[in-house]
């Protein structure tokens, strides 16, 4: 099982492209989105173990150090497989009749 971290920034508006462009490159970094208010983007890193985790999130932190308002870590217990959908979930559209 792997080990994860989900990150929450607030990053400030000015650096706010830079934020996400160092993000992109850093190794560990799974997923990255922006959010709407604060805070703004969310960051899933994920390791093979806790030890490799500590690892990469140390650059990841001291990467957007500057650039950051607040910080929040959410780490994964690591002991549950996490749930992963490989394919999005198709809605139906509303014009399509309901069968009954």
């Amino acid at each position: 099982m792997s080990a994860r971290v989900y990150m929450l920034l607030d990053i400030r508006e000015e650096k706010y492209e830079y934020a996400l462009q160092v993000l992109q490159n850093i190794g560990g970094v799974i997923m990255m989105d922006t959010l709407e208010g604060h805070p703004n983007v969310i960051a899933i890193v994920e390791a093979p173990d806790r030890q490799r985790l500590v690892e990469l999130i140390m650059p990841v932190l001291g990467s957007v150090d500057r650039v950051t308002e607040d910080v929040h870590l959410m780490v994964s217990q690591g002991d549950r497989p996490a749930v992963r959908f490989l394919e999005p979930v198709e809605m139906k559209s509303r014009e399509e009749p309901a069968v009954y």
